[in-house]
């Protein structure tokens, strides 16, 4: 009989809601640079606006955690964060979202390998099958929507090894620190970075108009705010692996919201590939429930 880990099934939930909700920011932002938006312009004032409000949901739990766990926090995402946002959202000008979000799934071969290697989770046969029918699922989803710009290709790759090590590290960090907390001065980083390399750039105005603050702000809200404070909590209750597994629902979502919001056309692989990603999720969390164990009766002597 198969049954739900119960212990584990808010940080399923958490990272199946957090890769939904990060499906939303590459449709938004491909909005914006249609409109006009610059790279850094666009993720400045989204980083910004998220920091505030992530900020202001956090209160006084900023304060409470190491002032070690915060600093490292903050220049995490000043660097790792900011260059996986950078080299993800810069890919997007080059190629589709769901090419682009497909190829960025390559941090799961890292963070899963090396999560084994330091004993953080076990490598199990489960996972490992888990493993192959998502990356066969996404490879028949981007497949289809592919544009083949090789430089596109290889920003996603970098932001794919960029997004490995930052999930790798904030797994460490969460063991100090609350998920809000975190999120709040790995967001304000961010912005940091981007704010700077904005104004050497004199990009800062340049962010779509009306149209693309409308995007930026959705972007912040649910792809910054909701999609990173859920996905650290799901880290923190399933593991770093795990968590990047189930959050690879995040590629068929993209590929549906494309279809609807960019008028692009799903295939028959890409529906196939979706099913197979969700079939896998599923797949993964499921467990057999162990036999009982017989005890003798006592005889009597």
């Amino acid at each position: 009989m198969v049954r739900l880990r119960a212990p584990h099934f808010r940080g399923t939930l958490f990272c199946l809601v957090a890769g939904v909700a990060f499906s939303v920011s590459p449709i938004l932002i491909q909005i914006a640079y249609d409109h006009g938006a610059a790279v850094t312009g666009v993720l400045a004032w989204r980083y910004l606006a998220a920091a505030l409000l992530l900020v202001g949901i956090a209160g006084r739990k900023m304060v409470r955690i190491p002032l070690r766990a915060g600093l490292a926090a903050f220049a995490l995402g000043a660097i790792v964060y900011a260059l996986d946002s950078a080299l993800f959202f810069g890919s997007l000008e080059r190629t589709s979202a769901p090419l682009a979000s497909l190829v960025h799934y390559a941090h799961l071969v890292l963070v899963v390998g090396v999560a084994a290697m330091i004993g953080r989770e076990r490598l199990t046969r489960r996972r490992l099958v888990a493993l192959v029918a998502i990356f066969g699922g996404v490879a028949l989803v981007g497949g289809a929507a592919a544009n083949p710009d090789l430089i596109g290709v290889g920003m996603a790759l970098g932001s794919a090894a960029a997004y490995a090590v930052y999930i790798l590290l904030s797994d460490r960090l969460l063991r100090d620190a609350d998920p809000m907390a975190l999120a709040a001065y790995l967001t304000l980083g961010a912005a940091s970075t981007f704010f700077i390399a904005g104004g050497l750039l004199g990009s800062l105005g340049t962010f779509g108009g009306p149209a693309g603050f409308a995007c930026l702000v959705g972007a912040a809200l649910v792809g910054s705010v909701f999609a990173v404070t859920s996905f650290l909590k799901g880290v923190r209750l399933v593991g770093p692996s795990t968590a990047s597994l189930l959050v690879t629902v995040e590629v068929p979502v993209t590929i549906a919201l494309a279809a609807v919001v960019l008028k692009q056309q799903m295939t028959t692989p890409q529906l196939a590939g979706a099913a197979l990603v969700v079939a896998a999720i599923i797949g993964m969390q499921l467990r057999r429930r162990p036999k009982p164990r017989l005890i003798p009766s006592p005889t009597a002597g």
